[in-house]
């Protein structure tokens, strides 16, 4: 939704002080068109969370301890210093132009 123009007209109107009527009604026109589409998209992604919300409350506690088993895993393998040797595979492992664009900065 580009605001900007048609808002930045309006104000530009209002601060000249002239046809104020005119003004009212561009700004009153504006505020209708922007609050039907939202007002359109707060409705619909209520109903969209009531209905995904036990889903996500499952998969959230899943993906927690699947997360907390992936910094454990990653916390070792910093602390035996392994991670520097997977990193040195996968460099010699990757083509040539990735490593470029990766390390370039």
């Amino acid at each position: 939704m580009r605001c900007g123009p048609t808002l930045g007209a309006a104000s530009v109107l209002a601060a000249q002080q002239e046809h104020l009527g005119q003004v009212t009604f561009v700004m009153f026109a504006y505020a209708i068109g922007v609050a039907i589409p939202l007002t359109a998209l707060g409705l619909a992604s209520r109903r969209l969370k009531r209905r995904i919300a036990p889903a996500m409350i499952r998969f959230g506690s899943k993906g927690k301890n699947l997360f907390g088993a992936v910094l454990v895993v990653l916390g070792l393998l910093i602390a035996t210093d392994l991670d520097r040797l997977i990193e040195a595979y996968l460099t010699q492992a990757s083509p040539h132009w990735l490593v470029e664009l990766t390390t370039r900065y």
